[in-house]
């Protein structure tokens, strides 16, 4: 199978992402313990970081029309990864790379789960005092938030397990995925054709 390398813009923000996802998802495993209050600002700003490069992304995916790759709600879309579902079912894996299909559409839908998790997770940082100290400006407001981000938490693990289960499939199926997105070329493009319905 052919693969794509990403465009650079694309792979620098999977790799902030990436680091700062896997940063905040590993220090929420050990803040609910006490003695664990020096982890909460290092998991704020890494949280502010990856929410900024969130918001990148989705700017970046708005400007050159890929959101259509990771939200292929028209019907042709639709269909694509419908297909795909029933042969991944029977164990054939779909294609991955820079065009509609399942693939593209799982990244969307962990996309989704990042950006809750960002959200909730600066809504909260709005209201909380410095470091913690002392008790949040709305606790209700704080309580709604901190279980929003929480389900989203969640959705995320299952998100991250299954892209890095896939990632490996593609990778050990001759598809250099990894490649692709770790590639450290400025100048490849996707093909003109890449993602058209």
């Amino acid at each position: 199978m052919a693969q794509t390398t990403w465009q650079f813009p694309v792979r620098t923000l999977h790799w902030t992402i990436a680091i700062a996802v896997t940063f905040q998802q590993l220090t929420s495993l050990f803040m609910p313990y006490p003695g664990t209050q020096y982890l909460f600002p290092y998991h704020e700003y890494v949280g502010l970081l990856a929410s900024l490069a969130l918001l990148l992304l989705w700017l970046y995916s708005y400007s050159v029309y890929d959101l259509r790759l990771l939200f292929p709600w028209g019907k042709a879309g639709r269909q694509v990864v419908a297909a795909e579902t029933r042969a991944l079912l029977r164990r054939r894996l779909p294609a991955g790379g820079h065009r509609v299909g399942l693939s593209s559409f799982i990244h969307g839908l962990g996309l989704l789960a990042a950006s809750g998790c960002a959200v909730t997770g600066t809504m909260m940082f709005t209201i909380v005092p410095p470091g913690h100290k002392g008790v949040a400006s709305d606790p209700v407001a704080f309580t709604h938030y901190a279980l929003e981000h929480k389900f989203f938490g969640t959705l995320l693990w299952i998100y991250i397990a299954g892209h890095i289960l896939f990632a490996l499939i593609h990778q050990f199926s001759g598809d250099n995925v990894f490649g692709a997105i770790f590639s450290l070329a400025r100048d490849e493009q996707p093909p003109e054709d890449a993602g058209k319905e």
